[in-house]
């Protein structure tokens, strides 16, 4: 009993060290461009890419549409928690008779290192995360001399065929029709022809 109270105590305190422990970074070790992607297996089961951009002002932007407002364009901003170790995105959702209600996203980070960065969404008064429900992965874009580095020859573009939307083979001339031109370095191009 006295041993099984002694392991009980050491992964209480180990489980109350691991909780207040300080994070090695703060709000600016996020600022910066971030490429990715953010996923979900709960909401209808989506990974899309995203690119996020963090100002010093904590303003964002985001290509992914998941943390971004849809009514109120230029109302997000975004803040880091060190004591929850939570990210949180907000942005004014919608007005109504006055009042304003925002919409708010906290994500966990669940590792950080080597401007490589994962987060678990998290509920704003959950202890633990759910990365069912949601999962960002990114990693900063960092500026790198091209100096050292060979410049890619340019790949030539040959046309293989092209078919309209019922992927049906039709000729490149043809007229007043969708028509989807397929390329030798896997381009799809869409266009019509007046």
């Amino acid at each position: 009993m006295k041993t099984t109270l002694t392991i009980l105590s050491f992964i209480l305190l180990n489980l109350v060290f691991n909780q207040t422990k300080a994070q090695d970074y703060t709000f600016e070790d996020f600022i910066g461009t971030w490429h990715g992607y953010i996923s979900s297996e709960s909401f209808q089961g989506y990974n899309d890419p995203m690119t996020m951009i963090i100002s010093p002002d904590g303003f964002y932007t985001e290509t992914s549409g998941h943390l971004m407002p849809t009514i109120y364009p230029n109302t997000q901003n975004s803040d880091f928690d060190d004591a929850t170790n939570r990210y949180h995105w907000y942005y004014l959702q919608t007005v109504y008779a006055g009042q304003y209600f925002y919409q708010d996203h906290f994500y966990e980070v669940v590792y950080f290192q080597n401007d490589t960065l994962e987060m678990h969404y998290n509920y704003w008064d959950d202890p633990i995360p759910h990365p069912t429900v949601g999962k960002i992965f990114l990693v900063r874009e960092t500026t790198v001399g091209t100096e050292n580095y060979p410049i890619p020859e340019k790949k030539t573009r040959d046309m293989v065929r092209v078919v309209d939307l019922l992927g049906r083979e039709r000729s490149p001339l043809t007229k007043n029709e969708i028509l989807i031109f397929q390329y030798s370095d896997g381009y799809f191009e869409k266009k019509v022809i007046r």
